[in-house]
């Protein structure tokens, strides 16, 4: 499974987790999934929150310099929100600091929709993020293009009625408990009752599993959600008719029976591909994936989460607590991984201006693609902490790319020795996973590579032993040349353009190409 969708699979995971965490019957009086519907129902707040970010003492031996430094460096990271304000479901702005070892880096953050304003201490422009771009959500992509940003704003108007699915079809964690208490929120004293949960990673995983059964097994609640998104998006599609839209999708659309027929089948996709995906986490797989935390390390028996939600009389939720322990093999470094969150609000549905940042000055438009923290790095002054931080502590540019000369056919073109004597290797897998762009032009019979992080910009042509980097010519060890389907080109030379180092292992017949 590619990256990115391993990335946006993960991220849904989480949501569904804490959701999952709080159960739905009731306890002890308290109504559980009233309060939790009441909290994602919430339109506008005034809030706060803090995440901490803990690498237990290990063994750290087996480590390099290099890794016992990064290690060291992000020992503890916190990240903390101040002033949140929550105007309604499209608009919010928060002011941020993360603080680690060597320092603290101060950022202002909002939204617009489905978009996310990021002004950071360090960068050249603020940044604005799609959050909904590059989610390869299947049913998206029946959309006319037209309807896919008003897709985000309008979701946001049935946020409830997803709840309400996921928590009709939720059970409650064996270790619940509630008991009134006296705490204070934004220096107010309040009484207030305290659900805690506690369980182990392998019960979480069980209720996730059990859920995804359940919700793909609720045929009409699952066709009921949509045909609330269908009523929602109505008004947009009428509107895109009445302005002449001549795109044939749309008139289909406008039928809402055959809407929704068309669309259940590939939201089920969805949710059994997220499914699938739980599954195959929790065997292991994608565990090694360079980049990322063992996510799957959250749902064994050796993981421990804990959740306290503080609800007040109206049964809003006024503060909350989440725990995380989770472990992490030797080879770390570190014994163990602890997350903890806290949060606490305010202001609940009373009138509340969210502030916004300024992009008039320009902004990078980036999306959820895998090469984005390319993009991001480049946009950043190279003396600031924040570069620091991703470049050289959390390395999110080290790739490392394997290719087999003489193993068997895969989906990845494999490389060959030409005429020459000279190892070609497929530009465009190799970029891409070095983070770069590479774009085809069919009609010049050239291959444009943009390095994201550099900036650099390389081009080459079918059959030609000259290549242009950042306009100035530079000779190939070989012509760039086509090969069962895919351009070819020396690997020395794409390697070192993209700032990697080539190895060879003559036992295995692998070449490696090596990014820091």
């Amino acid at each position: 499974m590619h990256k990115k969708k391993w990335t946006w699979w993960v991220s849904s995971l989480l949501a569904l987790m804490l959701i999952t965490l709080t159960g739905c019957q009731t306890v002890q009086g308290l109504d559980i999934a009233g309060v939790i519907k009441n909290d994602w129902s919430v339109t506008s707040s005034e809030s706060k929150g803090s995440l901490q970010v803990e690498f237990l003492p290990g063994d750290i031996s087996r480590l390099s310099a290099d890794e016992q430094e990064a290690l060291s460096a992000l020992q503890n990271v916190k990240i903390d929100l101040t002033n949140v304000k929550t105007q309604n479901a499209t608009h919010l702005s928060a002011d941020g600091t993360i603080t680690y070892s060597k320092g603290t880096i101060p950022f202002k953050l909002s939204t617009e929709g489905t978009k996310l304003l990021l002004s950071i201490d360090g960068a050249k422009k603020p940044v604005v993020f799609d959050l909904l771009g590059g989610s390869q959500l299947s049913f998206l992509q029946l959309l006319p293009e037209a309807l896919q940003e008003p897709f985000g704003n309008k979701i946001t108007e049935i946020k409830p009625a997803i709840i309400g699915l996921i928590l009709a079809n939720t059970a409650n964690p064996s270790n619940v408990t509630v008991e009134s208490v006296t705490d204070t929120v934004n220096g107010e004293s309040l009484s207030l009752q305290k659900a805690h949960f506690q369980l182990t990673g392998t019960e979480l995983a069980s209720l996730l599993k059990k859920l995804f059964s359940n919700i793909l097994s609720d045929e009409a609640g699952l066709k009921e959600l949509i045909n609330q998104l269908y009523d929602v998006l109505s008004p947009v599609i009428q509107e895109q008719i009445n302005n002449g839209a001549a795109d044939f999708t749309l008139k289909i659309l406008s039928n809402k029976q055959l809407a929704v027929g068309l669309v259940y089948p590939r939201v089920r996709e969805f949710l059994e591909e997220i499914s699938a995906s739980l599954d195959a986490m929790l065997a292991g797989a994608g565990s090694l994936e360079q980049g990322h935390l063992p996510i799957q390390a959250l749902f064994n028996n050796k993981s421990a989460v804990q959740m306290d939600i503080y609800a007040d009389a109206d049964k809003q939720v006024r503060k909350q607590a989440l725990s995380m322990s989770l472990p992490l093999p030797n080879t770390s470094g570190a014994s163990g991984l602890k997350l903890s969150y806290v949060s606490e609000t305010w202001n609940i549905n009373k009138p509340v201006t969210a502030a916004s940042v300024d992009i008039s000055g320009g902004a990078l438009q980036v999306g959820t693609e895998a090469s984005v923290i390319y993009s991001f790095l480049n946009n950043l002054d190279k003396q600031s902490l924040i570069y620091t931080l991703l470049k050289n502590d959390l390395k999110v540019t080290k790739k490392q790319v394997s290719l087999n000369t003489t193993g068997p056919a895969t989906d990845t073109p494999q490389p060959f020795i030409n005429s020459d004597g000279f190892t070609m290797v497929p530009v465009r897998f190799v970029s891409e996973t070095l983070g770069a762009e590479v774009i085809w032009s069919g009609e010049l019979q050239q291959v444009t590579i943009k390095d994201l992080l550099s900036g650099a910009t390389i081009v080459l042509k079918l059959d030609s032993t000259n290549a242009s980097v950042n306009g100035t010519s530079t000779k190939l060890d070989s012509a760039a040349t086509l090969h069962n389907g895919s351009t070819f080109v020396p690997i020395r030379f794409i390697a070192e353009q993209l700032g990697g180092v080539v190895s060879f292992n003559d036992d295995t017949r692998v070449v490696t190409i090596k990014r820091d």
